[in-house]
């Protein structure tokens, strides 16, 4: 597992239930302004402070921790980390 800090905006999130029922995924869409590509990652139970964070939070400039896993040959990205508010590197800040 490797894990990456990267500069982004939470451009969306939502949460939907497992099909028994039992549990419920969440995902947030991340925007990296630099390369202008989106990814989603989920947000695990553990974390679901971070996913109510970012929904209060959406579209504004953030640091986020994601974790890069493998599972079954397919590659997953799971927020570990989030801190609203950071401007990203080479972008402007607010009007004076």
């Amino acid at each position: 597992m490797s894990r990456f800090v990267g500069h982004c905006v939470v451009m969306g999130v939502k949460a939907r239930p497992s099909q028994d029922g039992k549990r419920i995924f969440r995902n947030a869409v991340l925007y990296f302004e630099e390369d202008t590509s989106t990814l989603e990652a989920s947000v695990s139970e553990d974390h679901e402070h971070l996913y109510k964070l970012m929904e209060a939070n959406k579209m504004k400039p953030c640091q986020i921790t994601v974790n890069l896993r493998e599972f079954k040959g397919q590659r997953f990205l799971d927020v570990t980390g989030y801190q609203p508010g950071i401007i990203t590197p080479g972008t402007k800040g607010p009007e004076k």
